[in-house]
C-alpha cells in the first residue's frame, strides 16, 4: 500500500468528494469493468490533486511521507542478479581497501636491531680481523648488557662503548679472548647509536628501518596507524556529505582514483612527515570511497537480506587481509606491498564505473526518472551467469513515478537541508548517536589494537605469543571468513542480541588470554587472543549494519560516517595501547582491550532492536519505526485478489469491505472522523518490466 500522506488538513467537502471517486471505481470492479487510465491521465490527475491539496492546506504539514521503496524491492528482488552484480563489482574493491589499512602491520614491523659501531663497518678497509659484531653479540663488550624481563642479560640495542676507531681494529685483530681481557683496562664512554644495522629474516624494507624508529623514537611507528585514522575521520565527513549531496556512484568513483594515487606516491616519500601527510590524504579518499559504497549496497537490499549481505560484504576485507600476508611474506618490503595494493584499487575503480547509482537515494532527491530507469534495468532479463539461476520477477508499475511519489515531497524546512545536526535534533535520536559513537569508538579501538598487538608480539624474540610472523597475520586475516557465516546466523535472533554476544565474548576471550600469559603458557595465549580476534571483528561488521539501519535515508551515509569517524579516535590511540607491552606489562594492552570490549557490550542494550524492519526515509520514520509501539499512521487502502499494494511493511493488511463495497477506513473520512491520504494500486498479474496500469490513484 503506498501512502502520500497520513494528514488532517484536508477539507470534508473535498474528501467526501473523492470518496464517492472511489465507490465509482469500486462499483466498476464489482461489475467486472476495468476502470483504465493512461500513464498521462493519471499524472495530469495526480497534479491536480496534488495542486488543489497544496491551496486546501495552509498550515504547515508536520507529517512525514514515507518513500516506499521497500515495496519495490519487494517486488524486484531483495537479492537478485541484478544486486549480485553490484556486490560483486564492490567486493573487487573491498579486497584492495583491506590492504591499504591493514599494511600497517608490515609498515611498523620492528626487525632486531643493533648499533653501527664506528671501525667495524669501513668497506674500504681490506684488512683481517679475528672476530666481528655478530661473535660479540651478547658479550658486554662492544655492547652494554641489560637485565632482560626474564633476568637474563641481553644486549642493548640503543648503546655501545664508544672507543676510537683504531682502538677497536687494534682489539679486532687480537683472540676475542685477549681482546675482551684488554678493553676491560680502557674507560669507554656508553653512547646513543647514530645508526642501525637491522635483521632482514622477516622484513627487509619498513618504515622502522627507513626512519629508524627506534629505541626513543619507538613511538613515532605508531604515528602511521594515528595519521591514517585521523585521515579516516575527516573522510568519514567528506565521504558523508558528498555522497549525500552528489551521489554514492561518483563518490566511490572519485575517491577511489585519488586513493589509488595517493597509494602509489606514498612509497616514494624521502621525509617521514611527508609520509604522514600523503598516508592522511590517503586515509580520507580511501574511507569516502568505501563509506559509499557500503551505503550503496545497503540502499539495494531488501529487509530480509541486508545481514547477510553485510556480513558478506566483509570477506573480500578477510581474503584481502590473508592476501596482504602473502605478498608481504614474498616481498618482504612495505612500498612493494603499497604499490601492488594501489594497482589493484585502482583496476577495482574503473569496473566499479559500470555501476548504477542508488534508486532509493535517488528517489529521496527527487530524480524519479534516473530512478524508474535504474530499477528498470534490475527488472531485465538476467545476463549469463546469473540467467542459470530462476529468478522470480514481481509486478511494476509502468509509470513508476506513481509508486516514487514524484509530487509528494516533505516541507523544504525537513527535507532540503538535513546535515548531521540533525542526529541530534530529538531527545531519541541524540541518545541514539551518543551511543553509537561509544559503542563504535570502544570496537575500533580493540579490533585495531588486536591486530597490531597480534603481529607485534609474534616477531620473532617477543614474549606474549608464539609462531611464525607471516603465518600468524595470515590465519587471523582466513578466519574471519568463517566468522561472517556466523554473524549472519547471530543476526537472526536479533542485531542487538548478536552485536552484545560479540563483544561481550571478545571481552572474555581476552582476559582468558591474559590469564595465560601470566602463566606462560603462550600457545594457549594465541588461541584465546584470535578467539577474541574473532568476535571483536563479528562485532564491528555487525555494528555498521546495525548502524545503517538506525537512520534514515536521507541522512544514512552521514550518520555511518560520523560514528565511524568517531571510531578513529579508538583505532588511532589503538596502536600505542598495543606499544605499552615493550615499555610495561606484557599484559597491559590486554586489560585496557578487554575492559573497553566488556563496556560496549553492555552500552548496546539501551539501543534499539532493528532486525526485520523497513529502513527509515525520514528523521521521524528513524524514531517511530524504531519504537516498541508505533504510533504512526502512513495511510491505507484496498486490496483484492486483482490488485497488489507496495507497503513500506512487508506484509501488507487486507482491508475488509461491506456490503457497499466500502471500508470502514472510508467511511470514517467520509464522515471527516479518518485520517486521509493517497493510495495507489498495482495490478499483479503484468510481468515485470511490461506495461501495467494502476487500477485507481487519487487522494482519498
Amino acid at each position: 500500500m503506498v501512502s502520500l500522506g497520513c494528514g488532517k488538513g484536508i477539507r470534508k467537502s473535498y474528501r467526501r468528494q473523492y470518496t464517492r471517486y472511489l465507490f465509482t471505481l469500486v462499483y466498476c470492479r464489482r461489475q467486472g469493468q476495468k476502470a483504465s487510465f493512461s500513464t498521462r491521465e493519471i499524472r495530469e490527475q495526480h497534479q491536480r490533486m496534488q495542486q488543489k491539496y497544496r491551496e486546501d492546506t495552509k498550515r504547515e504539514r508536520r507529517f512525514t511521507d514515507p518513500v516506499d521503496f521497500e515495496g519495490i524491492l519487494n517486488i524486484i528482488g531483495g537479492c537478485s542478479w541484478w544486486q549480485i552484480w553490484i556486490y560483486v563489482l564492490i567486493a573487487m574493491q573491498q579486497i584492495p581497501h583491506a590492504m591499504f589499512n591493514l599494511n600497517v602491520v608490515y609498515m611498523m614491523y620492528d626487525p632486531e636491531h643493533w648499533c653501527q659501531v664506528p671501525g667495524f663497518d669501513d668497506p674500504n678497509d681490506t684488512s683481517v680481523y679475528e672476530w666481528g659484531l655478530n661473535d660479540v653479540q651478547n658479550i658486554s663488550f662492544v655492547f652494554p648488557n641489560e637485565a632482560g624481563r626474564s633476568g637474563a642479560y641481553i644486549r642493548d640495542s640503543c648503546h655501545y662503548y664508544a672507543r676510537p676507531v683504531e682502538r677497536y681494529k687494534e682489539l679486532r685483530k687480537m683472540p676475542l679472548t685477549e681482546a675482551v681481557q684488554s678493553a676491560w683496562k680502557d674507560s669507554a664512554e656508553k653512547k646513543k647509536c647514530e645508526r642501525y644495522h637491522y635483521k632482514s629474516d622477516v622484513m627487509r624494507e619498513t618504515i622502522v628501518t627507513d626512519w629508524n624508529l627506534v629505541c626513543d623514537d619507538y613511538f613515532m611507528k605508531g604515528h602511521a596507524h594515528l595519521f591514517y585514522s585521523f585521515g579516516y575521520l575527516v573522510g568519514c565527513v567528506v565521504g558523508g556529505m558528498a555522497s549525500d549531496n552528489f551521489g554514492r556512484k561518483p563518490t566511490v568513483i572519485g575517491f577511489g582514483i585519488l586513493s589509488s594515487m595517493f597509494g602509489v606516491f606514498l612509497p616514494y616519500t624521502t621525509y617521514y612527515p611527508m609520509f604522514l601527510f600523503i598516508r592522511f590524504c590517503s586515509a580520507i579518499c580511501n574511507e569516502a570511497a568505501d563509506l559509499a559504497a557500503y551505503t550503496l549496497c545497503m540502499e539495494i537490499t531488501g529487509t530480509r537480506y541486508r545481514a547477510m549481505v553485510g556480513s558478506m560484504l566483509q570477506v573480500p576485507w578477510a581474503m584481502g587481509y590473508a592476501l596482504l600476508a602473502l605478498i608481504a611474506y614474498l616481498a618482504k618490503s612495505w612500498k612493494t606491498v603499497q604499490v601492488i595494493a594501489a594497482g589493484l584499487h585502482f583496476g577495482a575503480v574503473l569496473l566499479i564505473c559500470s555501476l548504477p547509482e542508488s534508486p532509493r537515494w535517488l528517489m529521496v532527491k527527487e530524480r524519479v526518472n534516473e530512478a524508474e530507469e535504474v530499477i528498470r534495468k534490475a527488472c531485465r532479463t538476467p545476463p549469463f551467469p546469473f540467467n542459470l539461476c530462476r529468478i522470480n520477477k514481481g509486478s511494476l508499475p509502468s509509470d513508476l513515478e506513481l509508486v516514487c511519489h514524484r509530487e509528494k515531497r516533505l516541507n523544504k524546512k525537513v527535507f532540503g537541508k538535513v546535515g548531521m545536526l540533525d542526529l541530534f535534533k530529538t531527545p531519541e535520536l541524540r541518545f541514539r548517536t551518543i551511543t553509537v559513537c561509544i559503542v563504535f569508538m570502544a570496537t575500533a579501538l580493540v579490533y585495531y589494537g588486536l591486530v597490531i598487538a597480534l603481529s607485534d608480539q609474534s616477531a620473532p624474540g617477543r614474549v606474549l605469543f608464539t609462531g611464525n610472523f607471516f603465518l600468524n597475520n595470515a590465519v587471523a586475516g582466513a578466519i574471519e571468513i568463517p566468522t561472517l557465516f556466523g554473524c549472519v546466523w547471530l543476526m537472526k535472533f536479533g542485531r542487538k542480541k548478536a552485536q552484545m554476544l560479540t563483544l561481550v565474548c571478545g571481552g572474555l576471550s581476552i582476559i582468558v588470554a591474559m590469564v595465560a600469559v601470566i602463566s606462560e603458557n603462550f600457545m594457549f595465549a594465541l588461541s584465546f587472543m584470535m578467539i577474541g580476534k574473532i568476535c571483536i571483528q563479528g562485532a564491528f561488521n555487525i555494528l555498521y549494519i546495525f548502524t545503517s539501519e538506525l537512520y534514515p535515508t536521507i541522512i544514512r551515509n552521514s550518520a555511518v560516517g560520523m560514528t565511524s569517524m568517531v571510531a578513529r579516535f579508538g583505532s588511532g590511540v589503538s596502536s600505542y595501547i598495543a606499544l605499552l607491552s615493550i615499555n610495561s606489562l606484557p599484559i597491559t594492552p590486554m586489560i585496557i582491550f578487554a575492559i573497553f570490549s566488556l563496556f560496549a557490550g553492555m552500552l548496546v542494550s539501551v539501543l534499539p532492536e532493528t532486525s526485520e524492519k523497513p529502513l527509515p526515509e525520514t528523521l521521524d520514520d528513524a524514531v517511530t519505526f524504531l519504537r516498541t509501539e508505533q504510533k504512526a499512521c502512513y495511510g491505507w487502502g484496498l486490496s483484492g485478489p486483482h490488485t497488489r499494494s507496495i507497503s513500506l511493511h512487508e506484509q501488507p493488511t487486507t482491508a475488509t469491505l461491506d456490503e457497499n463495497g466500502v471500508t470502514a477506513s472510508e467511511k470514517d473520512d467520509a464522515t471527516g472522523d479518518g485520517n486521509t491520504g493517497w493510495v495507489c494500486f498495482l495490478p499483479t498479474s503484468e510481468s515485470c518490466g511490461s506495461v501495467s496500469r494502476p487500477h485507481f490513484i487519487g487522494p482519498v
